[in-house]
């Protein structure tokens, strides 16, 4: 039992006041909307492109390959501009001319509502959150998005219901910083070292709650971080339980 507490980085006496998620492909599984909106609006600039091509184009777009989103929450593009940069270079990837100017506006416009149209909550998600509930546990979202934008999104994705939903705008800094899981636990009025935080990013998620001194969980559902020496679960399903049993007993344990 001492491992598992090791891991999860508890530091308080008692068992788990709240719990914080991030949302792009924690909660939402925003890179298959990205994939599936990309590929309905580039059918005639990739008509050259077989299939699979094309299903790599798109997922350069969506897993953006390009690196523009840091630079976007760094302050030297703006969210326009880091689509069209990630545009720009998977079109590249198969040397085809992406919409450029007024162009672009127009299929930026067209791009947000064809991904809403497509942003849909993972299994698991549903039903673990009314399982916090039934358990009487606050939860809330920590993002590195506009608090807006990612209220709207949970909603269209037909999750309600989160006590506290902060943004990089915000909480005055992105994530790996401090402040947005700070701006979360007060929120939902519950102690760091008493809230778990629960994302996909090694770094933004789990080592930036960590630092903030939250008790931390990587979700890596895609088995994608082999080497990750922390605490990782790969899918909502068993988190209940962790939390009803496993901080109770180590706290009891301890």
């Amino acid at each position: 039992m001492n491992e598992v507490r090791n891991a999860l980085g508890g530091s308080g006496t008692g068992s788990i006041q709240g719990v914080l998620f991030d949302i792009d492909d924690t909660l939402v599984d925003l890179r298959a909307a990205a994939i599936a909106a990309f590929l309905e609006l580039t059918t005639e600039e990739l008509g050259h492109v077989d299939e699979a091509g094309a299903n790599a184009v798109a997922a350069a777009f969506a897993d953006d390959k390009a690196g523009a989103y840091e630079r976007y929450m760094a302050g030297e593009l703006t969210f326009l501009e880091q689509r069209e940069m990630r545009l720009r270079h998977s079109f590249g990837l198969v040397n085809a001319e992406p919409p450029a100017g007024e162009q672009y506006q127009s299929w930026a416009a067209i791009y947000e509502k064809t991904v809403r149209s497509y942003w849909r909550p993972f299994d698991d998600v549903t039903p673990h959150l009314e399982q916090l509930k039934a358990m009487g546990i606050p939860f809330g979202a920590v993002s590195n998005n506009l608090e807006s934008y990612q209220r709207a999104k949970l909603e269209i994705a037909g999750l309600p219901g989160f006590d506290v939903v902060v943004g990089s705008d915000t909480a005055g800094a992105p994530k790996p910083a401090a402040a947005p899981f700070l701006a979360g636990c007060k929120g939902l009025g519950s102690r760091p070292e008493r809230t778990l935080y629960v994302g996909d990013n090694p770094v933004n998620d789990y080592a930036g709650a960590r630092n903030a001194g939250l008790p931390a969980i990587l979700l890596d559902r895609g088995s994608v971080y082999q080497d990750f020496s922390g605490f990782r679960i790969r899918d909502l399903w068993v988190l209940a339980e962790l939390i009803d049993e496993g901080f109770d007993r180590i706290h009891a344990d301890s």
